[in-house]
């Protein structure tokens, strides 16, 4: 059944407009992310419920129906006066109402931006917190893919340089993510985080570009983790690195 996934009916759409409307009575922040990525339309193109719902819509037909969907929820919170937020697949597929999070690729992000909406960057090769630190035997297990070591982090430009000012312009941020489905403990989380958010923290307010003197700086804030009991990895261990210093 469609709803499976995503129910179309008014239901689900009043449930959801219920749901926020509590969100927003606790957080007063501007954005509300209701996530909408990685949602498969083929149950709905198999549910007669859905097709029902699109053709009265009048729109293109079940794929069409997440950007309905998110529309109409972007609507409400825009209608509350706040700003909906939402994980860009494509860089087209959100209605251009939202601001974007980007997390596939570049090219998403820059689409995104040229239909006029506010972009965060987040990509998940630089960004994403939950891939290990480097491929050492002894590494605390993460999620399963390609390394994401402290040179990969601090190299994320959230506006790349090649970008034209216009589109440059419309970049809010950037983002870290760190997901906990392999994450066990509190202390594993730290683990995780640090050092690698100092590197996306320093690269985001500065621009990065200076990595022997982000390696000074960090330097002296490992101190600083260390007393307050954070666990973090031990400076030179992957080969990027290593090769810079």
């Amino acid at each position: 059944m469609c709803e499976n996934v995503l129910g179309v009916h008014d239901e689900v759409l009043d449930f959801c407009r219920t749901v926020l409307d509590d969100v927003m009575d606790v957080f007063p922040s501007r954005h509300v992310h209701i996530g909408g990525e990685e949602c498969p339309t083929t149950e709905w193109h198999a549910s007669p419920a859905a097709r029902l719902r699109a053709e009265q819509e009048g729109i293109g037909g079940p794929e069409a129906l997440h950007g309905w969907f998110m529309g109409r929820i972007g609507a409400h919170l825009h209608e509350r006066g706040r700003q909906p937020l939402g994980w860009t697949e494509t860089g087209v597929d959100l209605p251009s109402s939202f601001t974007a999070m980007m997390w596939r690729d570049e090219a998403h992000a820059l689409a995104a931006a040229r239909r006029g909406q506010h972009v965060i960057m987040a990509p998940y090769r630089s960004t994403y917190l939950d891939y290990p630190q480097s491929d050492d035997a002894g590494e605390p297990p993460g999620q399963p893919g390609a390394v994401v070591d402290l040179r990969a982090v601090y190299a994320t430009r959230p506006a790349p340089v090649h970008w034209e000012a216009e589109a440059a312009d419309r970049v809010l941020g950037t983002q870290a993510q760190l997901w906990t489905e392999y994450v066990t403990t509190a202390e594993h989380a730290e683990y995780l985080a640090f050092p690698r958010l100092c590197a996306l923290a320093d690269t985001a307010w500065s621009g990065g570009g200076d990595w022997t003197g982000f390696s000074a700086r960090l330097h002296h804030h490992r101190a600083r983790l260390g007393a307050l009991g954070v666990p973090s990895r031990p400076p030179t261990t992957t080969p990027s690195e290593r090769k810079t210093r």
